[in-house]
């Protein structure tokens, strides 16, 4: 406590009379649990800002939030919905991820992977190594407007993917999308976390 403030304490204790004991003891116990108070909401505040720290570095290194950006992946996602991707290289055939092409993140479905040799036939259905896969996801089959010759081969370090709605899915049947490699591969998509009314994994 500063001089002056002693100073002036003294000052009303000599105009007012000496407090009841009582009262002092109140007042002690007062700044004791305003002390006690300041000291709790500190740790507060820096348990909260290394929590926040900690959940950026996170979200940064190993998660990612994406907006669909495109039709692509109809009916499983539409258009402005809100995904939650995370970063991993242990992906299989049929997880849904986020890639890059030209610069901008797509979201595709991975149907072969590397050595695998990928065939779709005039109606639209989708053959890996001869057999046929189960597409419950696909609401149509459609070949689409592809380039590539089939039986396509994919080459080591890449995957073919397709997006759910093939009418409208710019994917690996086009030769200037290609077989993705793994290097723009962000990660796998694993759940929809907006619209709250639609918030479910993402399979």
């Amino acid at each position: 406590m500063s001089k002056k403030r002693q100073d002036t304490i003294r000052q009303q204790i000599k105009i007012l009379g000496r407090p009841p004991r009582d009262m002092v003891e109140r007042e002690i116990a007062r700044l004791k649990r305003r002390k006690a108070y300041k000291r709790v909401m500190r740790g507060i505040l820096i348990s909260l800002v290394l929590l926040i720290a900690v959940i950026t570095i996170v979200m940064n290194l190993w998660i990612a939030v994406l907006q669909v950006n495109s039709s692509g992946m109809k009916p499983l996602l539409e258009m402005d919905e809100i995904v939650l991707v995370i970063r991993t290289e242990a992906l299989e055939k049929n997880d849904v991820i986020a890639c890059y092409h030209n610069g901008t993140l797509q979201i595709k479905r991975i149907v072969a992977v590397a050595g695998e040799a990928v065939s779709i036939d005039a109606d639209g259905v989708v053959s890996v190594n001869g057999e046929e896969l189960d597409e419950p996801y696909v609401a149509e089959p459609n070949l689409g407007d592809g380039d590539i010759d089939y039986p396509f081969l994919i080459p080591a370090g890449t995957v073919f993917v397709l997006g759910d709605n093939r009418l409208q899915s710019m994917d690996s049947r086009r030769s200037e999308f290609g077989p993705v490699s793994r290097e723009k591969i962000l990660g796998k998509v694993i759940y929809r976390i907006w619209p709250l009314s639609r918030f479910e994994p993402v399979a």
